[in-house]
This record gives structure tokens, sequence and C-alpha cells, in this order.
């Protein structure tokens, strides 16, 4: 008797032919940056913690975090990283964050935050950091999302978490958007070979706790 051959199904088929159009692109290269930028002296530095000591009459401090996805694919390993905030100062504080700006592939978003922190007006359409960080988690074939380990943060060295993770699953159960966004990330890093696929800009912040 003849062995039957096992046939691949179309979408599996168009899937494998992405990955190996994002291979030759850009081979082993895939990169994942975060780093924050001082507010006070605009140098920008790769960190893994966030050392906070307040100073006298201080009730807040803030920073910026970028990070840049250099390329995505249906598949990939997921990119999970953590910036650690350390209370050094002598009061409870809490921990809290909003998003200002993403892009994804082409499409650009500016928060109605994000116009307030680089003073402009805000736009029709605009969404709020509330929004975006849903629609990030929500409406596309991969998530993109923001947590903390805890929004309160005790004094004398407590510690706690920013997380931020990237994940596209090999399938999500929506053949055609898996198709279409694998289409649409594979031609965006043709196009653009040296722009990341997937921005986005937090501003984190420390509260002081009053007492």
């Amino acid at each position: 008797m003849k062995k039957e051959k096992k046939k691949i199904s179309k979408k599996t088929f168009i899937i494998l032919r992405l990955l190996f159009v994002f291979f030759l692109i850009i081979g082993n290269t895939f990169a994942w940056f975060i780093y924050t930028t001082k507010v006070d002296n605009k140098i920008d530095v790769h960190v893994r913690a966030w050392n906070v000591l307040f100073q006298a009459g201080e009730q807040a401090v803030e920073d910026y975090v970028n990070l840049d996805v250099d390329s995505i694919f249906p598949g990939m390993d997921d990119y999970i990283y953590s910036l650690q905030a350390r209370n050094q100062g002598d009061v409870d504080a809490t921990l809290s964050y909003v998003a200002l700006e993403a892009r994804i592939f082409d499409e650009q978003y500016i928060t109605v935050e994000g116009r307030e922190v680089a003073g402009q007006e805000v736009q029709e359409g605009d969404l709020t950091s509330a929004e975006l960080l849903s629609k990030l988690a929500s409406e596309y074939p991969f998530t993109i999302t923001v947590g903390l380990s805890s929004t309160n943060i005790s004094s004398h060295d407590g510690v706690a978490t920013y997380n931020f993770t990237v994940v596209w699953p090999f399938e999500t159960g929506d053949d055609e958007e898996d198709t279409r966004w694998g289409i649409i990330a594979s031609n965006y890093k043709k196009s653009h070979p040296d722009s990341s696929s997937i921005t986005l800009r937090i501003k984190v912040i420390i509260t002081q706790n009053n007492s």
C-alpha cells in the first residue's frame, strides 16, 4: 500500500513562508532594547534598575522608558523585560505609569497624556493612556502589555517591578488576522530594514505617600 502524504494547510504554508522571509531579511539580529531618559540631564542609559531617592520637599519622581522592538513575527519567542524600581527614601511610595505614544509598524498613536507632556493640543480621536494600553493588549494578533508587580513600594530599599511583554503565538485562532498581520509585519521590515517594528514610550512615576 502506498503511504498517504501529509497535507499542509494553506494557512500553515503561508506562515512558514513568512518565517522564512523574516530570517532571510534579518537573520539572527532580532533585538530588544529598553532604556530610560533622565528628565534632568537628557542622557540615555541602558538600565535594569531605577533607584529613587526623594529630595527635600520633592513629592514625585518621573522617568521615561522607551521600548523598541526590532522585529516581530508569528511564533516568535516571548519578549519579557523587567525594570526594577527601588525606593531608597524614608517614606513609602506609590508606583504608576502612563503610555505617552506608540508606533505599530506604520500606525502612530499619541495619547492625551502624551500631548500634555509634549505641550501639544489634544487632537480629536486621541486615545487616553488606558485606551491605548487596552488596544495594544487586545486588538492585534500579538499582545503588548505593561504591568506592575505592586503599586506600593516601601521605604528603605523597597522594590517593585515594571514588566513589559510582547507575545505573538504561532496561531491565535483567527487564521485571517494571523495571516494579514504576518504579511504586514514582513512587508514593513522589508521596506524599513533599519526601523523598529514597534516602539512604545511610557512615563513611570513614583509618588511619596502622605503620612
